[in-house]
């Protein structure tokens, strides 16, 4: 019996125990909060509006997504329902409507009606509720130590490196489709503003305590539904308190894009045709990695983490846009990741401590192999579905790949209702850009979205840049918080005219918790 028929039973199994369910409502909690942020971003895509690209610079996109000045109005509603049923039986629900204000009944312009229809997502409507949370818990299911956690989730492990957030920019959804995991309605110049960061999974948590064990299954992307081009997500992650200062952790987790065949060609929104064979072969992410967490100095937090990515990674246009050739059908992944973090509370310092103040330096390597490379080994890391650089302007213009971050971050509270943050970002590429024959090679669509813009890179230069991130935080009332930050990202000598300018961003924001 193969492992997908052994799944859906198993499947259909919990389904079936879950709607049968029914019983009494012991309790129910409504909960919710509305977030309303004014946003102005300028410089996006690091040129300025009207700049001459030439032949080097390709936009896939409108190109009215990015160009300056981007000023919207973005609002983000949640309304959640907690139910317990039993003692052991719970229900969530949580609705989310996130639009910008004043486009009624649009669908996101950076999706065409052929990605929509694609995803399964007709008549699309800014004013449509999405199910962002909708899951049944079962705890002590068959037996004490066992809680199974089935339906749209959030999923979240560590310090996020891996798992966190479902249409993190990085991911591209269909095959030769520009659309997000989550089909959001935002336009593409905001969709890493998005709050949904919820799974379609099933999740077995044992609680064998000090060690928790998490096993999950998570359906990603279904694509076509009559044809085997899902993505699907595999994995299990470990947590071991050593003892009350030292916490370990291992994850497995398996990223699996399902084989296609064929041929075809792409052209999109006047962009270069390109043509090339669909590999009958599963594009694979697997990654086994480990974090050590550590608090046992005083007012220090320490975490450790390591991660190595193997599988197939596919040469093929119509998964990577910007692969020049197909010269190979398949390579081996060779990536890894290594990220030190680390917060000290400085609220001992006796001339400032008053004003409770932190500071942070953290560390990232992420491996780098521009797709273009001949060799039969792929290097560059694959960001799977982190969630760690929020809002910042650096995760929007590239992904987590081919690059080292080097964060230092502190914050302080002058005031008892007023917190002050303050983040420094550096980022180096791992490798650089090359010119053969007089001409720029691996040049790729630096965020990995297909769909997204590419820049003008410089070839043999590693500094990709610094960026400036500063917020202010005032707690209106305990439910209620004012937020103003600004934002700047610097691009270093590896871009070079006319993606040389600098991307500026100022959000206003209230939120208000219930």
């Amino acid at each position: 019996m193969s492992k997908r028929l052994i799944l859906i039973l198993v499947l259909a199994f919990v389904v079936g125990i879950t709607v049968a369910a029914f019983a009494e409502v012991q309790n129910v909690k409504i909960s919710g909060d509305i977030k309303v942020m004014g946003i102005s971003r300028n410089d996006l895509i690091l040129r300025q509006s009207g700049d001459d690209t030439g032949t080097i610079f390709r936009d896939y996109v409108n190109p009215n997504e990015y160009e300056s000045p981007i000023t919207a109005i973005l609002s983000q509603i949640r309304v959640r329902v907690d139910a317990d049923l039993t003692d052991n039986v719970s229900t969530t629900v949580r609705l989310l409507n996130e639009r910008v204000w004043g486009e009624e009944g649009s669908a996101n312009s950076g999706e065409t009606a052929g990605a929509l229809a694609g995803m399964g997502a007709t008549g699309v409507s800014s004013t449509d509720i999405d199910l962002d949370l909708a899951y049944a818990t079962l705890k002590e299911f068959i037996y004490s130590p066992l809680t199974l956690t089935v339906g749209r989730q959030e999923l979240r492990f560590g310090n996020a490196l891996i798992i966190g957030d479902v249409d993190t920019n990085n991911f591209c959804a269909g095959h030769g489709v520009a659309t997000a995991a989550s089909g959001t309605i935002l336009p593409k110049s905001l969709d890493d503003l998005s709050a949904r960061k919820s799974f379609d999974a099933v999740r077995a948590t044992l609680n064998y305590d000090p060690l928790v064990v998490d096993m999950v299954y998570a359906k990603i992307d279904e694509n076509t539904v009559d044809q085997s081009d899902d993505v699907d997500l595999y994995g299990m992650n470990a947590n071991y308190a050593l003892d009350k200062v030292t916490t370990l952790e291992g994850y497995y987790w398996e990223k699996r894009r399902a084989k296609v065949s064929g041929t075809g060609t792409l052209a999109i929104l006047g962009g270069p045709g390109l043509s090339d064979p669909i590999t009958n072969l599963a594009d694979i992410t697997r990654v086994i990695g480990a974090r050590v967490q550590y608090t046992g100095i005083s007012k220090l937090f320490l975490s450790l983490e390591g991660a190595y990515q193997f599988g197939r990674h596919i040469r093929n246009q119509f998964l990577y846009p910007d692969e020049a050739s197909n010269d190979g059908a398949s390579r081996q992944r060779d990536a890894y990741a290594v990220q030190l973090m680390s917060n000290y509370d400085l609220s001992a310092v006796t001339a400032i401590g008053k004003y409770l103040p932190t500071l942070g330096v953290n560390y990232t390597v992420l491996s780098g192999d521009p797709y273009q490379s001949r060799s039969k080994h792929y290097r560059g890391w694959d960001p799977m579905f982190e969630d760690q650089s929020g809002g910042t302007l650096f995760n929007k213009i590239f992904a987590a790949s081919n690059c080292q971050v080097l964060n230092v971050a502190g914050s302080m509270q002058p005031l008892e209702d007023v917190k002050l943050t303050l983040d420094y970002y550096y980022l180096r590429l791992i490798k650089a850009y090359r010119i053969e024959n007089g001409l720029l090679v691996d040049r790729m669509n630096l965020t990995g979205v297909f769909g997204d813009p590419t820049y003008v890179m410089k070839a043999g230069k590693k500094n990709a840049g610094t960026e400036i991130d500063a917020a202010v935080i005032y707690d209106y009332t305990e439910d209620v918080q004012l937020g103003l930050s600004y934002a700047a990202f610097m691009p270093g000598n590896a871009f070079t005219d006319p993606n040389s300018e600098t991307a500026q961003q100022v959000i206003g924001s209230m939120k208000v918790t219930f």
